[in-house]
């Protein structure tokens, strides 16, 4: 069957964002792309109309081959747990009519059944069905769904069954919003590291120790007992609020530290929780908040964890394909598989990037080599930029839209930070790594084996930490991404392309994109971003642009 996700629809007033498409057909992934991608509007909200479009020609259908149009919300959520709030309240019985409203119009448009399914069942689904487990454990924690804000499942013989959750709000919670996710956010707000910035906050807090107290913040011991208060966050620590541009104290660092410490904390006591219930030691885990790799690597070091997966769009952005999944797996089609690389957006052959190239009038040549010239150019202390194959799906530039530079070099991570990224000096950049070479330059990476999504932080080993320093954090941490040939051939090459010229199998890789931008999608989105920046080379399919 044709499945196809979309985690907005038409006139909906949603919380959502990172509005995206996701075609799966007989229970296999055909394509998944981001709508910011397509119109460049970061975590755009709102109907994925270009996203859509590029699902159905990648699948080779049109709307009318569709069987189930799978949308990650379910619009009679409220009536169950009722918020009494009336602009809650009027919001939910609008979006009721509107989800009614746009299944009675695919119906007659396309003869396609819309079908809703709740949104943290979704986030389970992409994660599990993409896992390659038979049996897991799966969390999935984010700033909130239709009424709740974290949820425990268990996933066994490709069929998934909720057991608990976390409501975001209740009778009894004395209207506080009870949500990991948010006390996060509110933090990164206090510091001023702006919307959506929680990943900032993340590498800031390498920087501090967790001095204060959050037991009455964030404190989770179990999923009935706990402490989760916003308002108690800025009743201690409103004096802390950081001033735009002004400076970062320690006190600020001291501040991200000690929230990082009560989300790792609180994580790894639901995840034990949820292991006391099952028995089982595989962990599939989905939601914004999974995107904290500190976090998810503070859980892989636990005894009770065995292993942990977490598909690249852990965050909204992922959604419609976890519902275009879970409807596959309702619908029969077998779901189950081993999510190996994240490349299911558009691709570009050298014929298309060419035509670019030459109607952009730009000096350009073609590479007997693309892999053996790009890493020349790189170990040459050049920033490179590198656009190959098919769009990555996700927040992280996974080696096809990629800006690449030598960690072994100093200053090289400033370089790139100042004339290319234009970010915060202080933010780390991570590496990607051959897989067989990874336990060589970092510790602890033997337990996960693998670490294709660049989701997890580990330590750069001693003797190296000087010898990269491009890529090692303050507290000597390095979020990695390994690569195997069979996953991604022309990166995994030009890897180890760089290992036989300076001997490290290894490269600083950061998302192909400016300050304040989507990754870049097309050949002249690259070309616009290489001349409007610092970057000293662009290799896109098997063409070499150089300034």
């Amino acid at each position: 069957m044709n499945i196809l996700g979309i985690n907005q629809i038409p006139g909906m007033l949603s919380w959502m964002h990172d509005s995206s498409s996701a075609l799966v057909k007989n229970g296999k992934i055909v394509a998944i792309a981001e709508e910011e991608r397509f119109n460049r509007v970061r975590h755009h909200r709102g109907y994925p109309h270009k996203s859509h479009a590029y699902c159905l020609k990648e699948g080779g259908i049109s709307l009318n081959d569709v069987d189930y149009i799978a949308v990650p919300y379910n619009p009679y959520a409220f009536l169950k747990h009722p918020n009494l709030r009336l602009e809650s309240l009027a919001r939910n019985v609008f979006n009721m009519f509107a989800c009614w409203h746009y299944k009675q119009q695919m119906k007659k448009q396309a003869n396609a059944e819309v079908v809703y399914i709740s949104h943290h069942l979704t986030h389970a689904a992409s994660a599990y069905y993409c896992s390659g487990y038979d049996k897991a454990n799966i969390l999935t924690i984010d700033g909130s769904g239709e009424t709740e804000s974290f949820a425990f499942f268990v996933g066994e013989n490709e069929k998934i069954r909720r057991v608990w959750d976390i409501p975001i709000a209740s009778f009894f919670s004395g209207g506080k919003w009870q949500s990991i996710g948010l006390i996060y956010t509110s933090v990164t707000s206090l510091l001023n590291l702006g919307v959506n910035g929680e990943g900032k906050t993340m590498g800031l807090a390498s920087y501090g120790k967790p001095e204060y107290d959050f037991s009455d913040i964030l404190n989770i011991r179990t999923h009935n007992d706990f402490t989760i208060d916003r308002r108690k966050l800025l009743e201690k620590y409103g004096h802390l609020q950081r001033k735009e541009n002004g400076p970062i104290t320690q006190e600020h660092k001291n501040l991200a530290a000690s929230l990082q410490h009560a989300l790792e904390k609180s994580v790894v006591n639901l995840a034990k929780e949820a292991f006391e219930y099952s028995g089982i030691k595989n962990f599939c885990l989905a939601g914004g908040v999974t995107l904290n790799c500190n976090t998810n690597s503070e859980l892989l070091k636990q005894d009770f964890c065995d292993s942990i997966f977490i598909q690249p769009a852990a965050n909204d952005g992922g959604i419609a394909l976890g519902a275009a999944l879970e409807q596959s797996a309702r619908a029969g089609d077998p779901v189950g598989q081993k999510l190996e690389n994240a490349y299911f957006g558009p691709g570009f052959d050298n014929k298309y990037i060419e035509n670019v190239l030459s109607g952009a009038k730009v000096k350009y040549r073609r590479a007997k080599n693309i892999a053996q010239e790009t890493a020349q150019l790189i170990t040459q202390g050049k920033i490179v930029a590198w656009f190959q194959g098919r769009m990555e799906m996700g927040p992280r530039a996974l080696g096809n839209r990629s800006i690449l530079a030598d960690p072994t070099r100093e200053g090289i991570a400033d370089s790139v930070n100042n004339s290319v990224k234009h970010r915060e000096a202080w933010r780390p950049f991570a590496p990607s790594v051959a897989e067989e070479d990874a336990s060589k330059y970092f510790q602890g990476v033997e337990k996960l084996k693998s670490s294709p999504f660049m989701l997890h932080t580990f330590f750069v080993r001693d003797e190296y930490q000087s010898k990269l320093p491009a890529i090692t954090h303050v507290d000597g941490s390095s979020r990695i991404q390994t690569v195997r040939a069979d996953q991604n051939e022309k990166y995994y090459n030009l890897i180890k392309e760089i290992e036989n010229i300076n001997g490290y199998a290894i490269v600083l890789n950061t998302s192909f994109n400016d300050k304040g931008e989507p990754i870049i999608c097309t050949p002249q989105d690259a070309l616009r971003c290489f001349f409007a920046t610092g970057l000293d080379a662009l290799a896109i399919g098997d063409f070499i642009v150089e300034k």
